[in-house]
């Protein structure tokens, strides 16, 4: 049995070009240390092999001290999804959560992995209330292959999880309950890929991730921001919820790269770029090192990180 409060875990993610790792300690005055963090290259569709000795490169100069890792799955077949039903109990809504996954993927039941997130918590079922929420759906052989991958590092993952509800989960450790952080929309942007997040109240989350169609964000903001823009009206039109008016902007965003002044102008919003190594965290002289040496923006970690704060 695992015991999630003394357990070292790292966070791992498997990205658009890099595999990123990171391992997080969090101090008693609320901020966090990251004690060991890199990444390295690697082919996304390169043999397990290669991806195996990626991970065991990576770990070696990280000098990762853990090997146990809560992971992103990485799926071009992952569908996320919005759902609200009548009070239920668990297993009546894995059956149904369950029905529409094979609807989603065309896939049956027994070839897919099935999880979900419900908005304001567990206790909504005791509530009798509507519950609502998102749940996540992926064919099984794609969750075993990246378990493969794992285990032929050496390493022991303990949870899998979405690059955009570690980012969601990473900025709601920072910003915790506090009412004037909510709505916002935000948006993680990698290098063939951006997760945008809508963020309504503590907890409760709508996540897309939509991919680039030029070579860089930076040749294609026109296609970001209406993807932007279509996810704030799901929200607004489908879900119910009030509109953001502000977007939050992180991750690998280039040195000079005017994104987020391209989006400020679009949508006529507010746009904050959000790096939280300069509100919560620090590193140590060893990630000092890495991360000088590397020469890649920080927020490439942010998904890693994301990951290293799950605990259940």
């Amino acid at each position: 049995m695992i015991s999630w409060s003394t357990t070292d875990i790292a966070g791992i993610e498997f990205g658009d070009t890099h595999i990123t790792a990171a391992r997080l300690h969090q101090r008693k005055a609320g901020s966090y240390l990251i004690t060991h963090a890199g990444w390295v290259d690697y082919d996304p569709a390169g043999s397990l092999r290669e991806k195996a000795e990626a991970i065991k490169a990576l770990w070696r100069h990280s000098k990762m001290p853990t090997r146990t890792v809560c992971a992103a799955l990485r799926s071009g077949s992952l569908a996320v999804r919005p759902f609200s039903v009548p009070a239920m109990s668990g297993s009546e809504l894995s059956a149904v959560l369950g029905l529409k996954a094979e609807e989603a993927l065309q896939l049956p039941r027994q070839d897919l992995v099935v999880e979900w997130h419900l908005n304001g918590g567990p206790d909504l079922i005791k509530m009798g209330a509507l519950m609502t929420g998102i749940f996540a759906a992926a064919p099984l052989k794609d969750i075993e292959a990246e378990l493969e991958w794992l285990r032929a590092a050496d390493l022991d993952p303990v949870i899998l999880d979405i690059r955009a509800l570690a980012i969601a989960n990473l900025r709601a450790a920072f910003n915790g309950t506090d009412a004037e952080d909510y709505p916002l929309c935000l948006v993680n942007i990698s290098p063939h890929s951006a997760d945008i997040i809508l963020q309504h109240a503590p907890g409760v989350i709508y996540p897309h991730t939509v991919y680039c169609r030029a070579s860089t964000w930076d040749e294609s903001p026109g296609f970001l921001v209406e993807n932007i823009r279509d996810v704030m009206r799901y929200g607004e039109y489908k879900l119910g919820w009030h509109s953001s008016g502000r977007v939050v902007m992180a991750g690998q965003i280039s040195k000079g790269s005017r994104l987020p002044e391209e989006i400020h102008e679009r949508l006529e919003q507010e746009v904050q770029v959000w790096e939280p190594w300069e509100e919560c965290l620090e590193t140590s002289r060893a990630v000092d090192k890495v991360l000088s040496r590397q020469g890649i923006s920080n927020g490439i970690l942010l998904p890693a990180l994301g990951l290293a704060l799950r605990r259940k």
